[in-house]
């Protein structure tokens, strides 16, 4: 039996509503992480450290893995959106470098 449309508009609201509110905490996420990341950055170029780390890097992606193990959630997906952040915060990092450099 199919909802009326009321009833179906409404629930699309509610659900859309939710991806907003969700959207807003992965925002927020992201503006704390890249806070913090630039922090690293700092600690990094002021003690001349490399800003790859690959054992951190393969140590992030195996967390990844573990904590998506059990859900619907894509790896694949999941591991491209996490190099996408860090390929980011790397290339932060290096202009941090070049700023405390000058």
């Amino acid at each position: 039996m199919k909802k009326n449309k009321i009833n179906v508009d409404l629930l699309l609201k509610n659900e859309r509503s939710t991806i907003d509110r969700l959207d807003v905490i992965i925002v927020n996420a992201l503006m704390e992480r890249f806070s913090v990341t630039k922090r690293i950055g700092l600690i990094k170029a002021e003690n001349n450290i490399e800003t790859y780390d690959s054992e951190r890097e393969e140590t992030q992606v195996k967390t990844l893995e573990k904590l998506i193990k059990d859900s619907d959630l894509d790896k694949k997906f999941i591991v491209n959106l996490m190099k996408l952040i860090t390929t980011e915060s790397k290339k932060n990092h290096e202009q941090i470098k070049k700023e405390i450099g000058e």
